[in-house]
């Protein structure tokens, strides 16, 4: 498809290109990873680029949430899933057709939708994100530029090792999702994840590009007013599987390790859409819970330090940079802190065993200089990490390359 004129509106102003973006959750709250990465990446991107939003959401998004993906400056066009939907999903994975994590998002309606808006758009090109998002995609169309933001068939692998009863299922979701990302690789322009880690993990293709989650500096701003003495802090999305993993290891193994030398210390556990597990978790002794915060930036700036065991699941964690970012010293494991490009025992404190995260929290909890010396190293470290407006301007890049595959001419 031709690129076409330009649509500045303005005699020499700079083209604007315009862009079908596919994704299945509205980024507005931006409270999961995928959707703190498409606010941002929109909210950048929208001033200087048309683009229309094709979203296919598990039920109908409240109204006040869309309203505020709007104000993103974007156009938004909004399917949900439907029960039809989900019982033709159920039936593809059960026969063996795909991956469930592509069938649930793929509609008929939706791909419908998707299909006569290529049609009649004039787009420069695709973004399409998570591989959820590139399920929308019909055969064909303009260049595709893909962020899977992580290797979900590694995260589904690991998720398989914790997995119980379900691990032989998660173990075949895993290999059907590998397959379905090395086809986007080989059909994509360019693809992106956030970690050299998922790169590798996905075998280093040529087409795949690292760019970063950044954090946003004056919603997470460095604090040194007063934090609640013992306090530790877990903070996300707490009905994510990885988050849960890690919030019940944290309140039923470290938490009592921990406790066990400082029985005053107590653990809030804070964050959207708790599952029944972790709300089973406050009925332990100095465990609460905080569902659903208006400010994860206010829990985590009153808190004496964060501990992250993270095992499963894969990316970059937002929660640690976030806590870096105010001024939280961090303890988590070896490789979600090199995801995040963070120095173990400069910005952050790292073990990989129960034990060893249990003595690293104790440490910091006994040394009140040496946390505020690891807390602003890690603010200064993130301070001079790209953000979000290096990463919106690496995907504009990006965009620009897949826009002049079919044409001549540039930004």
């Amino acid at each position: 498809m031709p690129a076409g004129p330009p649509r500045s509106g303005r005699p020499g102003a700079p083209r604007r290109l315009r862009v079908l973006f596919l994704c299945t959750r509205l980024p507005a709250p931006p409270r999961r990873g995928d959707q703190v990465r498409s606010f941002h990446l929109l909210r950048e991107l929208a001033m200087r680029h048309d683009i229309t939003c094709v979203v296919a959401p598990l039920g109908r998004p409240r109204a006040e949430d869309l309203v505020a993906s709007r104000a993103l400056g974007v156009e938004w066009v909004v399917h949900p899933v439907d029960v039809l939907d989900l019982a033709r999903a159920g039936l593809g994975a059960a026969c063996g057709r795909d991956a469930a994590q592509a069938l649930i998002h793929a509609g008929r309606r939706a791909r419908q939708v998707v299909q006569e808006r290529l049609a009649t758009g004039d787009f420069d090109l695709v973004h399409a994100q998570l591989v959820r998002g590139a399920a929308l995609l019909p055969d064909g169309g303009p260049p595709l530029v893909l962020d899977l933001v992580d290797a979900l068939s590694a995260n589904m692998r690991r998720r398989a090792a914790f997995g119980g009863v379900l691990a032989p299922l998660l173990t075949v979701e895993a290999a059907r999702l590998a397959r379905r990302e090395r086809a986007l690789l080989q059909r994509t322009t360019a693809a992106i994840v956030v970690s050299h880690a998922d790169h590798a993990a996905l075998g280093g293709d040529a087409r795949l590009h690292v760019i970063p989650n950044g954090v946003d500096l004056e919603t997470f701003a460095w604090q040194e007013g007063i934090r609640e003495a013992g306090r530790i802090v877990f903070a996300g999305n707490l009905g994510y599987f990885p988050n849960v993993d890690a919030a019940c290891r944290l309140a039923t193994r470290i938490l009592p390790e921990i406790r066990r030398e400082r029985p005053d210390i107590e653990l809030r556990l804070a964050g959207a859409r708790p599952t029944r597990a972790v709300r089973r978790l406050a009925r332990h002794a100095g465990v609460t819970l905080a569902a659903d915060v208006p400010s994860l930036a206010t829990e985590l700036a009153q808190a004496t330090l964060t501990v992250i065991p993270m095992r499963a699941g894969s990316g970059m964690q937002n929660k640690i940079i976030e806590a870096m970012a105010v001024g939280t010293p961090v303890v988590t494991t070896p490789a979600a802190a090199a995801a995040c490009g963070a120095r173990p025992g400069v910005d952050v404190l790292v073990a990989e065993d129960d034990a060893g995260l249990a003595r690293a929290a104790l440490a910091l909890l006994a040394d009140p200089p040496f946390a505020r010396e690891i807390a602003r190293t890690a603010r200064h470290h993130v301070e001079t990490q790209p953000g979000w407006t290096a990463a919106a301007r690496a995907v504009e890049a990006l965009w620009w390359a897949a826009a002049r595959s079919l044409s001549n001419e540039g930004p």
